[in-house]
């Protein structure tokens, strides 16, 4: 069974309607490979924005890493309050349950442009959660 939970990769910590979301979840190197699965705001993504899964093989014992891509363009119906969760489900068979989901915020588009900004920029919040 794989070591740690999924990881998420290619994620930006804001987004803009009109963005487009380009994400990779990996899972942790087993055998068999685990079953990824991506849900946006917690519902499960559309197959159409899924790209893959890749399953690559290494070391002697022929471990497998799944990778799959998650890809769509931002609409209003993507933020909560603000925030869009991504989140990706690790899953072999019954024994191994493992999910780690990130929250983006929504980037309000500037209407002038802006000589000086003093504004923080907040990084993505990021949390992996073991699923019973």
């Amino acid at each position: 069974l794989p070591e740690e939970g999924p990881r998420i990769t290619g994620g930006r910590p804001r987004y803009q309607i009109g963005d487009t979301v380009r994400v990779n979840c990996t899972s942790g190197r087993s055998k068999p490979a685990a079953q990824l699965m991506w849900f946006i705001n917690g519902e499960q993504a559309d197959i159409a924005f899924l790209r893959g899964p890749d399953i690559i093989y290494t070391g002697r014992e022929g471990l497998e890493t799944a990778i799959l891509g998650l890809e769509f363009r931002v609409k209003p119906k993507h933020f909560r309050q603000g925030d869009m969760k991504l989140k990706c489900l690790a899953t072999i068979a019954t024994v191994y349950w493992r999910s780690n989901e990130e929250s983006v915020e929504g980037d309000k588009p500037q209407k002038a442009p802006v000589l000086e900004s003093r504004e923080t920029v907040a990084p993505g919040k990021s949390r992996a959660d073991r699923v019973q």
